[in-house]
């Protein structure tokens, strides 16, 4: 496993423009793009043993008194840090909603620093939340879509039925615009989606991870659209 046990992320800072702060439609608080990368680099910066003192990372807690960091931090390796949205707060249990970052500064899908080990990173993360993997969506957002300049992989659930629905389909470029692209594994997701591309180019898309109904992986590829919009992304 990659990340330690009892050691995983949760804040939940301005988002994606569909999914901000617990509020649909809401910036960024502040307007601060740099939200994320605060929480990075400050609160993760050493050795932090206890999240929630964490001043950038405060909101995360909710406001609930005694929350354990467990419940606050999911996951942290050497390269990535993962940790609860605050958009899961006063979710009834089995609401999944996570956010995965690399401890670098990585803009977002347009930056060629992107790692493509945050994908594994990110899907062993949201194993442990979410016991189905046939159910897990990995999301990173088009720059158009996105609020934090920080990359970040949301970890959320597929709406039911769409796996089965984006399983069905075929590769290459589907009804609704998106692309679909079958991956072995987890190692190469930017390079068989978005590498062959510019940077203004690749931040015009979103990629969705999903387990393959056999073997490997799928990813849908949209443009200028958030992906999102096959999961169950608010509890609101």
């Amino acid at each position: 496993m990659l990340f330690r046990s009892g050691a995983l992320l949760v804040f939940a800072a301005a988002i994606d423009v569909h999914t901000a702060w617990a509020q649909v439609s809401m910036p960024a608080p502040a307007g601060n793009p740099n939200a994320l990368w605060e929480i990075v680099s400050t609160c993760f910066a050493g050795s932090q043993a206890h999240a929630c003192a964490c001043p950038a990372l405060d909101r995360a807690c909710c406001g609930e008194p005694g929350t354990p960091d467990r419940e606050v931090v999911w996951g942290t390796t050497s390269d990535f840090v993962a940790f609860r949205d605050l958009k899961a707060c006063g979710c009834p249990a089995g609401f999944v909603a996570g956010l995965a970052l690399p401890r670098a500064r990585v803009t977002g899908i347009e930056d060629p620093r992107r790692p493509e080990a945050i994908w594994r990173f990110a899907w062993d993360v949201a194993r442990s939340r979410i016991d189905d993997e046939r159910q897990i969506a990995l999301v990173l957002n088009p720059r158009i879509v996105r609020t934090q300049n920080q990359l970040h992989v949301h970890l959320l659930r597929l709406k039911p039925g769409e796996r089965e629905r984006i399983d069905a389909l075929g590769d290459g470029p589907s009804q609704d615009g998106s692309t679909i692209v079958s991956l072995p594994d987890l190692g190469a997701v930017f390079a068989k989606t978005i590498a062959g591309l510019d940077a203004d180019r690749a931040g015009e898309h979103g990629i969705l991870v999903m387990r393959a109904g056999g073997e490997g992986f799928r990813a849908v590829v949209t443009n200028q659209i958030s992906p999102q919009r096959f999961t169950s992304n608010s509890c609101k």
